[in-house]
């Protein structure tokens, strides 16, 4: 459930915590580079819901992996009726960056694991520097900061073992360094493991044979909702001025262990789900039958790695910056399984 809703005030008028918001005036049109992808569509709905009415969703139409080929169009019918601009994007076409990015002021950016990424993402930082855009909003994974010492720590480990988190890293650094040389601020939000996660990389492995594998060995987890995580983002949107040129890590309330999330997957879908527990070498032969590249097979084995050294388990992994942020606590896993306003057509499980 989007922010506004649950609430059931518009986030204009009050946001719990933090008082009355003034919408930033100079927040122009945003650019939303995934309006298919799980932040990305509720970030895109909830600033509609907000009032906001120059949103520009990038589209990518191409064929994905464990869905219709109709999924990108149909989403972005939903976010048109809204009251979206919808504009095919695609990061590996450099071409389509300067006509998405035409009049845009800020930029609320996902960017998806893939291999090129090294190219691709400064090249979309130069042509936003060209197009003028002034501010940068980037989802990110776990990141050092001064103000969180023991977090710090554990995203130091993930960036170092974790080539995902590596790669997130590395775009950030680029992304704070582009106020040298251009008008760009920016906010980066980084997350701890997503809710989303088992159901969007597991997705068939649940619905088919009924299993959720893990190697996290019983450790907990920390995970954090994408509907907190998107609510995080219109606020910083549409209030930029006291969050330019800072860095927050958004976590869960605390740990979780996968055969627990199994659990509530089997309450709330009605359907027995098995808890599947692999040792590491295991998970990796997992990870190749179940037809993953190997790039990012080898980043799921590394973040099963990371689970079951206890990381998430530390109480310093844990921060309060969402609590800051949005005025509230956050969402259980089981109250991100029951929000379903706010989810993106298509295909749904079990």
């Amino acid at each position: 459930m989007s922010f506004m809703k649950k609430t059931g005030k518009a986030l204009a008028d009050v946001i719990p915590g933090l008082g009355k918001l003034t919408f930033d005036e100079n927040a122009g049109t945003i650019f939303v580079t995934s309006g298919t992808g799980v932040i990305g569509y509720r970030v895109a709905s909830s600033l509609l819901e907000a009032g906001h009415t120059d949103v520009r969703a990038g589209v990518w139409m191409g064929e994905r992996e464990d869905a219709d080929i109709s999924f990108g169009k149909s989403v972005a019918d939903v976010l048109e009726t809204k009251g979206a601009q919808i504009v095919e994007f695609d990061w590996n076409d450099k071409s389509c960056y300067s006509s998405a990015l035409a009049g845009v002021k800020t930029v609320f950016c996902t960017i998806p694991h893939m291999e090129g990424w090294n190219e691709a993402f400064p090249a979309f930082l130069e042509a936003c520097k060209a197009a003028k855009v002034e501010h940068f909003v980037k989802i990110s994974f776990l990141r050092p900061t001064h103000a969180f010492k023991g977090v710090a720590e554990v995203a130091r480990q993930y960036r170092e073992n974790v080539p995902f988190v590596a790669f997130h890293g590395s775009c950030d650094d680029i992304l704070e360094n582009a106020k040298k040389d251009s008008r760009i601020s920016y906010t980066i939000l980084c997350t701890s493991h997503m809710m989303s996660s088992p159901l969007l990389h597991q997705g068939r492995s649940l619905r088919e044979k009924k299993k959720f594998i893990t190697a996290s060995y019983g450790m907990g987890v920390n995970y954090v909702s994408p509907n907190d995580v998107a609510d995080a983002a219109v606020v910083v949107l549409l209030n930029q001025k006291p969050y330019r040129n800072k860095v927050y890590n958004l976590t869960g309330a605390g740990p979780i262990k996968d055969s627990d999330v199994a659990s509530l997957l089997t309450e709330f879908y009605g359907t027995p789900i098995e808890h599947v527990q692999l040792g590491y070498h295991d998970y990796v032969s997992f990870a190749k039958k179940a037809g993953l590249p190997y790039w990012q097979g080898k980043d799921a084995a590394a973040f099963e790695r990371m689970k079951a050294g206890g990381l998430d388990e530390m109480k310093s992994a844990y921060t309060k910056d969402l609590q800051e942020i949005t005025g509230r606590l956050p969402e259980s896993f089981m109250d991100y399984l029951t929000n379903k306003s706010c989810m993106r057509p298509g295909r749904t499980f079990p």
